[in-house]
This record gives C-alpha cells, structure tokens and sequence, in this order.
C-alpha cells in the first residue's frame, strides 16, 4: 500500500488450508483504483469499472464474511500458469 492509499477494510480470513490471512482493502482515489492485499500472498488491484471484483469489495466493505473469503481466494491465487 503506498502512501497515497487510504485504508478501507481489513479483516483476518480463515482459509481451510492455508489458516487464517489478513486481507486488506484500500483506495486510491487520485489514481482511482482500489487494492487487496492479502497477507502473505499476493495484492491485486481493481479498477473503479471491474463489476466482479467491485461487487466483492463493496460486499466485504458491508460487512458480508462470504465476500471477504472470495476476495482472499480469489487475490491469493497464483497468476497465469506455473510451470516446474
């Protein structure tokens, strides 16, 4: 999260698995997009257009537990394909 971001949300998500992970939300409005961090994994960030990823954060920010659980999974996931 830069300087210029301003923190939203923040919740700890508990992933069967993994165990439980911080999950941040923020904004920058200047910039005019929004972040998801997820502790340990990853950090995603979210035009103010993308329908699915605004519909969870603003779920998650409303206090929905389900939305903060999709957007933990869904930030943490690996990006593109991995190969070994």
């Amino acid at each position: 999260m830069s300087d210029e971001e301003h923190l939203i949300a923040e919740r700890v998500v508990v992933l069967d698995p993994a165990g439980a992970r911080k999950v941040r939300i923020s904004q920058h409005p200047a910039e005019d997009f929004w972040r998801v961090d997820v502790e340990g994994a990853s950090s995603t960030t979210v035009a103010a257009g993308d329908s699915f990823m605004m519909n969870l954060i603003e779920s998650a920010v409303s206090g929905e537990q389900v939305a903060w659980r999709h957007l933990a999974h869904w930030a943490s996931r690996p990006a593109g394909r991995q190969f070994r």
